[in-house]
């Protein structure tokens, strides 16, 4: 797969009727990036009552979305594979609004910053892998992710239609987001772009990216 193929977008958004500074940051960092989407653009915003959302549609101008029911079970895992099921051919990016259940901490200010700047700034051409990403932990995270590798902060790139092809039944929980690229291929199918490492760092911290 070359660099000049479509390039859709799924985004997920969780919002409980107040934005904060993470859901700010985040769609400030998407509406920088925007340009880079040519293809087809799936955004869910799930919320767990009839909030007026105008506040954050006013964050995402011209964007089309959908309004989804929050499910505090499965989290964005619940609506995972239907986004995939609504694009087609090409690369498609996977994100969602980084942060927005959490305090304000420095590290995570510095990772969604990375998350948005490394998979963006350069979109990766994938050739014959299946997935690229950054962030990656690449060793089993047990109980939460027991595969051989994940994205953390689960934004990756990935070859829409080979990973159609290989999707099979597929139970959503909350942390599907990160389990899923390793569900669908091999570490060898995939590109870890940096920061990646083989021990569990925890890179909310930011000694963390100090020590990167």
């Amino acid at each position: 797969m070359g660099a000049n193929v479509q390039k859709n977008l799924i985004y997920y958004i969780y919002y409980n009727g107040i934005i904060n500074h993470y859901h700010k940051l985040n769609l400030q960092y998407l509406r920088k990036y925007w340009s880079v989407f040519d293809g087809q653009i799936v955004i869910k915003i799930a919320v767990d009552s009839d909030y007026d959302i105008s506040y954050l549609i006013d964050l995402m101008p011209g964007y089309q979305f959908e309004v989804v029911k929050n499910d505090p079970k499965t989290g964005e895992g619940a609506h995972l594979i239907d986004s995939i099921n609504q694009v087609s051919d090409g690369m498609t990016f996977y994100a969602h609004c980084k942060g927005v259940s959490r305090p304000l901490m420095d590290g995570l200010d510095t990772w969604v910053k990375h998350l948005y700047e490394s998979n963006l700034g350069s979109v990766p051409v994938l050739g014959e892998r299946i997935f690229s990403g950054t962030c990656a932990k690449i060793l089993p995270c047990a109980p939460y992710v027991p595969q051989d590798f994940h994205y953390s902060g689960s934004f990756y790139w990935f070859n829409t239609n080979e990973v159609k092809k290989r999707i099979g039944l597929i139970e959503p929980d909350k942390y599907l987001t990160e389990r899923f690229p390793a569900m669908i291929a091999k570490k060898d199918e995939c590109f870890f772009n940096w920061p990646y490492s083989d021990k569990n760092v925890n890179f909310y911290l930011n000694e963390t990216w100090k020590r990167l």
